[in-house]
Parts: C-alpha cells; sequence; structure tokens
C-alpha cells in the first residue's frame, strides 16, 4: 500500500515555491546591479573620449591637468571592467578587447610624459590619436554592454517563465494530491452524492455485528443498473451523469432516514435497511420499481435495472452477506 503523506511534507512543498521568490529578486538585483555598472562604464567611456578630444582641442587650457588626474581614475576603472571582460564572447572588435585598452592606456601614458615636458607639438599629434582610440573603444564596450544587457534580459524572462511554470506545476501536483486523498477519505460518492462503498463497507460491519448481539433483524437491497458498467458504450459520459443524478434522487426520495443507501461500484447500487425483516425490505424494493419505472429517464434505450433482497443471518459473515446478495441479482 502506498504511504501518504504527511501534512509537514505538503506544506514544506509549498513553502519551497514560495522561497522561489527571494531567489528570483536576487537574480534580478543582481542583474540590475550589473547592468547598473555596466551602463556606468559605457558612460565613463564616453566621457573619456569627450575629454581626450577636449585636451586636443585645447592643449593650453589651465584645467588640463584637473583633466588628466579625472582620465587617469576613470581609466583605471575602466580597466578593472575590461580586465574582468576581456574572454566576453559579446566582444565584437578586431583583436581583443585587452590589446584595445592597452593601446589606449600606452598612448596615454606617452601623452602625459610630453604633457609633464611641456611639448606642445607631441601633446596635439598624441591627444588626437588618443582620442581615436579611446573613441574606438567606447562604441566597442557600448555595443558590448547592449549585447551583454539584452542577453541578461533573455536570461531573466527565461527564468521567470521556469519559475513559474515549477511553481505552477508544484502547486498542480499538490493541489492534485489533496484532491485525490479528500476523495479517497470521503463517504460520498462524488458522481451521486450517495455514501461510497468504504462508508458501505464501515456501516456494514457495524449494523451486522450489532444485529448479532442484539439479534435485531437487519436487510440489504441491492439494485444494478443494466449496460452502465466501466467501459460499457451504451450510453455516453453526458447521459450516464444525467442517469446517475436522476436515480440518486430517487433513492433518496424513497428510503427512510434510517436507511444507508451507498454506490457499491460503478453499477451497483446497496441499501442498509437496520431493524428490518426481508419483507418490509420487499415492500421498498417495490416502491423503487414503481419509482424507477414511472421515470423513464428520457434515454434510448431504456434502463433496466436488477433487484436483490436479502436478510443477514447471524450465523454468517459481513463478506458472505455481501457475496449472497449479489448472487440474487444472476
Amino acid at each position: 500500500m502506498q504511504k501518504e503523506w504527511s501534512s509537514f511534507r505538503i506544506t514544506l512543498i509549498l513553502y519551497l515555491v514560495v522561497l522561489i521568490l527571494p531567489f528570483s529578486f536576487y537574480f534580478v538585483y543582481t542583474s540590475f546591479k550589473t547592468m547598473q555598472h555596466d551602463t556606468k562604464i559605457v558612460r565613463q567611456s564616453s566621457w573619456t573620449a569627450g575629454a581626450m578630444e577636449h585636451l586636443a582641442v585645447n592643449p593650453a587650457d589651465q584645467n588640463n591637468q584637473h583633466m588628466i588626474e579625472r582620465i587617469d581614475k576613470t581609466l583605471h576603472e575602466i580597466s578593472l571592467w575590461v580586465t574582468k571582460n576581456s574572454n566576453s564572447k559579446l566582444y565584437i572588435g578586431a583583436q581583443t578587447l585587452s590589446k584595445d585598452f592597452l593601446q589606449v592606456n600606452a598612448c596615454w601614458t606617452t601623452y602625459k610624459e610630453n604633457f609633464s615636458k611641456h611639448n606642445d607639438t607631441n601633446i596635439r599629434q598624441h591627444s588626437n590619436q588618443c582620442y581615436g582610440l579611446v573613441d574606438d573603444l567606447a562604441i566597442i564596450i557600448e555595443k558590448m554592454v547592449y549585447l551583454k544587457q539584452n542577453k541578461i534580459i533573455n536570461i531573466f524572462y527565461l527564468s521567470l517563465a521556469l519559475a513559474m511554470i515549477f511553481a505552477l506545476l508544484i502547486i498542480y501536483m499538490v493541489r492534485t494530491y489533496i484532491y485525490i486523498q479528500m476523495k479517497k477519505h470521503a463517504i460520498h460518492d462524488h458522481e451521486t452524492k450517495l455514501f461510497n462503498q468504504k462508508y458501505f463497507n464501515a456501516v456494514l460491519k457495524t449494523s451486522t455485528a450489532r444485529s448479532q448481539r442484539y439479534k435485531d433483524p437487519l436487510s440489504m437491497l441491492f439494485i444494478t443498473i443494466a449496460n452502465f458498467g466501466k467501459g460499457d458504450t451504451t450510453y455516453d459520459k453526458k447521459t450516464k451523469k444525467h442517469i446517475l443524478e436522476t436515480f440518486s434522487d430517487l433513492i433518496r426520495s424513497t428510503v427512510r432516514t434510517s436507511d444507508i443507501a451507498c454506490r457499491y461500484d460503478e453499477d451497483h447500487f446497496a441499501i442498509i435497511v437496520p431493524d428490518s425483516e426481508k419483507h418490509n425490505t420487499e415492500l421498498l424494493e417495490s416502491r423503487l420499481r414503481q419509482a424507477l419505472e414511472e421515470n423513464n429517464f428520457g434515454v434510448s434505450p431504456e434502463l433496466k435495472f436488477d433487484y436483490a433482497t436479502a436478510q443477514f443471518d447471524n450465523k454468517e459473515t459481513v463478506e458472505a452477506f455481501i457475496i449472497r446478495t449479489q448472487n440474487l441479482l444472476n
């Protein structure tokens, strides 16, 4: 027999679903932090190109020293990013990102040496050269960041979709399991709202034990619907549903409050009649026959019912009582 899950395990699975959210938020947070830093590098590389263009146009500007210090600091920050992304598959240049930056750095080092020697001719020449190299590097970095951000966004949407599918799948599995367990432990049949076989067996066992102890009469009525078993195609699914609803309503309106009407299996129905001898139960059978015959159910072919009534023998077992009653249907 398959072991049933405890409520703790089911709750644990639901907690796992909830834990998906923090991981998703963490992924979003790290992704946006990366995109934010990459965007900053794009701005810095563009600013550096503009700053070097300013140095080329205005080599004698008094604020150039301050500009050089800012460019040094910015190039250092860019170098850290380049080192981290030097082997990126998103590089679109002719060499490598590291070599592109080394050319910029070498040109900039030469420019600073000429600036310190006040060599105006070489300053203008190298500032123009550095501007061209940095401008090309800025374009490469901008395109790399654009491709990288597109890749992150695609991964984000894919991860979000997978997380949602996983969460919905777990919720569906848990919901299905709970539904199966509720149906398994229920005492009513889902289609007819009559008591189910599990409840029938429990009540019959109690009733026969009481009958054996107190010598009270106990009878049982079995009814079967012809051409209605599992796999039978005489009636379609919708018609069978209508038949079951009408049939169960007729039974409930005919039996006494103390009688227990049950759906024993697909096409067998049993009514436990406590404190009743066989001839009294046969009267109930007669009323049911009349009620079922007067109701044509509006189906074709017409329904046929078989009936069997038996009284419990205090010397027989519950199983023997059921088998003996069912054999009367044949």
